[in-house]
């Protein structure tokens, strides 16, 4: 498995967490472990998130980084390897 692949893969692993840790949030509104558990899953995602965009571009059209010019087209969109 090569890196983006790699990064892909955790992240999706990372959002599946934080839907399932979601179910849980909404019948234990105030579990401190579940709340603090969600704000680190929502840090490592963004973490993912931003370390995948840095080498392989946007993974959403709505967050292209390049205010001069359209990037979300330049590059293979996220499910073409």
């Amino acid at each position: 498995m090569n890196e983006k692949e790699q990064l892909m893969k955790e992240l999706q692993a990372l959002q599946f967490a934080q839907v399932d840790l979601g179910l849980f949030l909404d019948t234990h509104p105030d579990s401190e472990p579940a709340l603090r558990m969600q704000k680190d899953l929502s840090r490592k995602i963004e973490q993912v998130r931003n370390r995948y965009e840095q080498s392989y571009g946007a993974l959403i059209a709505g967050e292209s980084r390049n205010g001069d010019y359209w990037d979300w087209v330049a590059a293979p969109f996220p499910w073409e390897t």
